[in-house]
């Protein structure tokens, strides 16, 4: 026997220590393997001695028995209670202590439990305690591919008892978490439930004043000017809460362009004026060393920041001024004193103000959501407290920062810094350019004129009254239209009469025929002049889902007079290549001949043998039922049914492909494919313009019909 069989544990090969102290259980977690918790490096020969063995158990109390090993060959195992069991045995130390340990290891005829050690702890105690009940407490081999240890199974259990520990320990913080958030949410709904409540309350009383016949004209006035008021601060409301619920969602997108810092400045400075002329405080922009006359960034969200931060200026300012000034930062974090090229610079924008200013406490939540510095300031000032929110959201997404300074009783500076790329060839000014007034809404003076033909497809009676009015007071003649079909209908038909719409406003959720799908068919048709988009989606995706379908711009709703005047004047003055009215002769105007595209006669014809009168009794079919098929499928989409609306996919894509419909039948193939994987939302956004190729599919089918009969 060799000196390692005298010696068969020592200190080092008893890695469990002290189990009582249990410090690895600190670093236990829910990935810990087998090997990462104590066990015992006890792997004996088979020709080991069993009384060396059980001297050895007898000296170390806390080791649960011995692996036997022939090399890399696993041979068994002998715990503690085996062994002394088989020596308490009459003559049992007579045939076993003077004898090889593989002896009484035959004898056992025990197959022990290995897990391997890369096993989950989880997985591991799983495995062992659903052995046999009499087996249960035996120790595990653990291998680690051609070594072995031995593991205590009462370890096993206390790292498995830990690990429940801490599965309910986050149980119990995941609750805490979702409680939270819940109290977040009825927070929310509550102060939205009051923001949206007290604009509104204010609309409703002061309409209602407005039908009272003893109203004066001063208190119409009055009315009138505050039911503006609160219509205007509840849409800033909306769209601030849309530009929160963006940011949170991470869809909110940042464009890179160029544009001018100063001008941007003097824009928004210009268009404050008003407001601080109206509280007799002074506003102005000043710039901390040169400035360049071009940057890149995202003018939009740079323009929404300061109008946010002046405004805020402007409203908590009882008396002196608010003002904005501009300075370049370096990589140093240094003002630029002078022009400073092809480096990587900052701009700095502090918005000062000799305001009711804040305190230490008042800051530290004053960029939380609907948080202002207190109860008392939105009672007395009015506001959401969303503004500073999203500005500070935004200036990250920027590239910087927002921070605030405050004195009580002094005033406060708001410091926006957001990252530029390198500027090149810039120009760079000391001073900016003069500030002028802000202009007066458009509202049909006489300075403001429209003149052409406007074609207004929308289904509300209140905004057809109010578009169509304000239009025709700036001297548009107005033709006004309740559905996408009829905006069609009305465009051709004006094309016909040789006095072609100049402009078509368009209200892209209609009945019948909706605006995205109004708009597809007249650009097939060959409609070339301009379409203008009105919806109130708002959303990012909107506007390019309006100019996939053929719009040239995009207007909001509720509309705003100024900016709608500014587009319909545009539009109209651009040059226009009119494929349609060039078709003019002798003052009479053809309608376009529809293309092959929609409809493939010859296809049509082969598939039906060459028999026009089959093909006719085909063709005629579909155009009886195919309507009511459409109809019926925008049901189904709409009430989510997905059986349903993939049958009625199916049989519109089979009788397009009857009449040699091909693009129709490709675009409604897509959206049976999405409905029957289930994806509804993919098969509504594909519906319109599937609905567009059908209308175009039955257009061409009647003319077909028309020009055989």
């Amino acid at each position: 026997m060799n000196e390692s069989q005298n010696n068969l544990i020592d200190d080092d090969m008893n890695l469990t220590g002290d189990i009582s102290a249990r410090e690895w259980l600190k670093s236990l977690t829910a990935e810990t393997t087998l090997g990462g918790i104590p066990s015992f490096e006890v792997t004996v020969s088979p020709e080991m001695l069993t009384s060396v063995v059980d001297r050895e158990l007898g000296s170390a109390p806390d080791v649960p028995g011995v692996v036997i090993a022939s090399g890399s060959e696993l041979l068994g195992m002998i715990s503690r209670p085996m062994l002394f069991a088989q020596l308490s045995r009459p003559f049992g130390q007579d045939l076993y202590l003077k004898r090889p340990i593989r002896l009484l290891l035959e004898a056992e005829r025990n197959e022990p439990l290995v897990l391997p050690s890369d096993m989950l702890v989880s997985f591991a105690a799983h495995t062992a305690l659903h052995r046999p009940a009499d087996r249960v407490y035996e120790p595990i081999v653990v291998r680690d591919v051609s070594e072995f240890r031995l593991l205590d199974v009462h370890t096993l259990l206390i790292a498995q008892s830990q690990l429940l520990a801490l599965a309910n320990e986050t149980i119990r913080s995941q609750a805490d978490v979702a409680e939270a958030a819940n109290r977040a949410k009825s927070l929310f709904l509550a102060n939205m439930s009051h923001e949206i409540r007290t604009p509104l309350t204010a609309i409703l009383g002061f309409a209602e004043n407005l039908l009272d016949t003893d109203c004066t004209s001063d208190e119409r006035t009055a009315a009138t000017e505050t039911i503006l008021r609160n219509g205007h601060h509840l849409l800033q409301l909306i769209n601030d809460i849309l530009d929160l619920s963006k940011i949170e969602a991470e869809r909110l997108e940042i464009e890179r362009l160029k544009f001018s810092p100063g001008e941007l400045a003097v824009d928004v400075i210009s268009a404050l004026q008003v407001r601080a002329a109206s509280k007799q405080i002074g506003l102005s922009l000043i710039y901390d060393g040169p400035i360049p006359d071009l940057i890149e960034s995202d003018p939009t969200r740079l323009r929404q920041i300061l109008m946010n931060l002046i405004s805020n200026g402007i409203k908590f300012t009882e008396r002196g001024h608010v003002s904005l000034r501009m300075s370049m930062l370096d990589e140093n974090g240094n003002v630029c004193r002078a022009a400073n090229q092809d480096r990587q610079l900052w701009l700095q924008c502090d918005v000062v103000d000799s305001g009711i200013g804040m305190s230490e406490e008042q800051l530290a939540r004053l960029f939380s959501p609907f948080m202002q510095a207190d109860e008392s300031m939105a009672r007395r000032f009015g506001g959401t407290g969303l503004g500073l929110s999203i500005s500070r959201r935004l200036a990250r997404m920027l590239g910087g920062d927002v921070v605030a300074t405050s004195q009580k009783g002094v005033g406060s500076t708001f410091r926006v810094h957001i990252a530029t790329d390198p500027i090149v060839d810039a120009k760079w000014h000391d001073r900016p350019s003069s500030i002028g007034k802000l202009a007066a809404p458009v509202s049909g003076s006489a300075d403001a004129r429209l003149s052409g033909r406007i074609l207004l497809a929308e289904d509300g009676p209140d905004n057809q009254l109010l578009i169509g009015s304000f239009l025709r007071k700036l001297g548009a003649d107005v033709t006004i239209v309740d559905n996408g079909r009829k905006a069609v209908d009305a465009a051709f038909a004006s094309i016909s009469g040789g006095h072609p719409f100049d402009i078509v406003l368009m209200d892209m959720q209609m009945p019948i025929l909706d605006g995205y799908a109004a708009t597809s068919e007249l650009r097939a048709r060959g409609w070339t002049r301009p379409i203008l988009a009105l919806t109130a989606n708002v959303m990012q995706g909107d506007r390019q889902k309006c100019t996939d379908a053929g719009c040239n711009d995009f207007a909001t709703k509720p509309i705003n007079r100024t900016e709608l005047f500014e587009q319909i004047q545009a539009l109209i003055s651009a040059p226009i290549e009119d494929s349609a009215t060039s078709q003019l002769t002798g003052g009479v105007v053809e309608t376009p001949v529809i293309t092959g595209d929609a409809f493939d006669c010859a296809a049509a014809l082969e598939r039906v043998g060459g028999d026009e009168d089959l093909l006719r009794q085909i063709a005629e079919m579909f155009i009886q039922i195919c309507p009511d098929w459409i109809e019926s499928l925008q049901n189904h989409l709409t009430e989510r049914d997905q059986t349903a609306t993939r049958r009625m996919a199916h049989s519109l894509k089979s009788s397009a492909d009857n009449v040699g419909g091909h693009l129709a039948c490709a675009s409604m193939s897509r959206l049976e494919k999405a409905a029957a994987e289930g994806d509804l939302d993919e098969a509504m956004s594909m519906w319109p313009e599937c609905r567009g190729q059908y209308v175009r599919l039955l257009d061409a089918v009647s003319l077909f019909l028309a020009k055989k009969s």
